[in-house]
């Protein structure tokens, strides 16, 4: 049976921040819902790069019931992987809405690629992967 990748949720802790990093490093809007009961009611806010459901969707969700998630620590469980034209301008992009620099950007030739490690607001780590500094 085929299998595709559809969606990404993240839980965060506060959704309306969240959405803002993220509509600034260039994701768009799908939509924002709030639903379930008890364990699993959820605050949600769904983006993706064509701000439709066309393409990979991630959703942001705060579980209502349940405490905030812990900060993550690096390089924590898992990673969002976005591919990016510009590393320096979009680690700019990520200092200015809250989120932070884990590893600046830096040419890996094995991979042919730039690549650089961001953090949004909450901690939760983003590896930027783009064309090496010389083209």
């Amino acid at each position: 049976m085929p299998i595709a990748m559809r969606f990404t949720k993240l839980v965060v802790g506060d959704v309306a921040r969240c959405e803002r990093f993220y509509v600034a490093m260039g994701l768009k809007l799908v939509s924002r819902n709030e639903g379930g009961e008890e364990e699993v009611h959820q605050q949600q806010c769904w983006l993706s790069a064509s701000g439709d459901m066309t393409s990979h969707v991630l959703i942001l969700s705060r579980f209502v019931e349940l405490p905030k998630p812990p900060r993550p620590t690096y390089p924590g469980e898992a990673w969002l992987t976005f591919s990016d034209v510009d590393v320096y301008a979009t680690c700019a992009a990520a200092e200015a809405n809250g989120g932070s620099v884990v590893r600046a950007g830096e040419d890996r030739r094995e991979h042919g690629v730039r690549a650089a490690i961001i953090a949004d607001p909450e901690g939760h780590h983003i590896e930027l992967v783009g064309p090496m500094s010389g083209g």
